[in-house]
């Protein structure tokens, strides 16, 4: 896997609408002190029986995985969750609690790592993700979990990694096994941020944020649930909203969920909330039959 980062064009001039729209670190000062509750509760997660830490899954330093099993008498469903930060920040170890709850509930739980930017480019990190499926597919027998029955979702760039990998072409090894996708605040078109300061750091030429297009892959047939919180920017919400109605229009099983009070950071917490519509929602589709 070429690992490298490419060459840009000169960037195009910041957009002060998109800028405001995807630029979240200066819209969401409290973001910290969502991130070290989710650091506490994640670490005492890490201390479960039912962690198994940094498996590797390829050659490269981040390819790790977490995989959480519940205690059952036959092998569980699988909820994959792929963390965000824009592909340049953040870790699996800042989300583990999102287990919790889907293992009370009987189900699986498996978080890959990745590369960030500028260690990778974006692509190389959209196929290092696709690629960790090949391993987790085959280590199911291993660690006990129905490679069967698979849920995949994100948040923020991991859910435009999910949506990516709901495409049998770029994950082959979850073709026939999926019961469906969530994506929370996810980016399904990449072209905004080219015109925003968050591409300084992704550096992604017009090429490649078009190669990673969701509206061009051709997805799996099997429900998509695309959630986003109602105090985000009008950028994020409309992603969501945007992407589903397309969806729809072609005979797609897509589902766009405005989550009343969340914002982009802490929508994490509901999805991992077993008293929230985010969580029954999900759970439904995790004991639901494939498509």
């Amino acid at each position: 896997m070429d690992m490298s980062t490419n060459s840009a064009d000169p960037a195009p001039a910041i957009d002060s609408e998109l800028e405001s729209h995807y630029n979240l670190r200066a819209r969401h000062p409290e973001r910290g002190a969502i991130y070290h509750g989710f650091a506490q509760r994640s670490a005492a997660t890490r201390r479960n029986a039912s962690a198994h830490l940094d498996l590797r899954y390829g050659p490269e330093p981040s390819s790790t995985m977490d995989v959480f099993v519940p205690q059952a008498e036959s092998p569980a469903p699988l909820l994959v969750f792929i963390h965000g930060g824009y592909w340049r920040a953040l870790d699996k170890n800042n989300f583990s609690f999102v287990a919790d709850a889907y293992l009370d509930a009987g189900v699986a739980v498996a978080m890959p790592n990745y590369a960030l930017v500028p260690h990778a480019t974006v692509g190389a990190i959209v196929d290092q993700v696709c690629a960790s499926m090949d391993w987790l597919m085959g280590e199911a027998p291993r660690l006990g979990f129905d490679p069967g029955r698979v849920l995949i979702s994100g948040h923020s760039a991991g859910g435009h990694m999910a949506a990516i990998m709901a495409c049998p072409q770029r994950a082959p090894a979850l073709r026939g096994r999926l019961l469906g996708c969530v994506c929370l605040s996810g980016l399904f078109d990449l072209q905004p941020l080219l015109r925003t300061s968050v591409n300084t750091d992704l550096n992604m030429t017009p090429a490649e944020a078009l190669a990673l297009n969701v509206y061009a892959a051709e997805l799996a047939d099997v429900p998509l649930l695309l959630a986003a919180g109602e105090l985000e920017t009008v950028g994020f919400r409309s992603q969501s909203e945007e992407f589903a109605r397309y969806l729809a229009a072609r005979g797609r099983a897509a589902q766009s969920m405005i989550v009343p009070g969340r914002n982009h950071f802490d929508l994490v917490g509901e999805f991992a909330d077993p008293g929230s519509a985010l969580f029954a929602k999900t759970l439904a589709l995790l004991r639901g039959a494939r498509q």
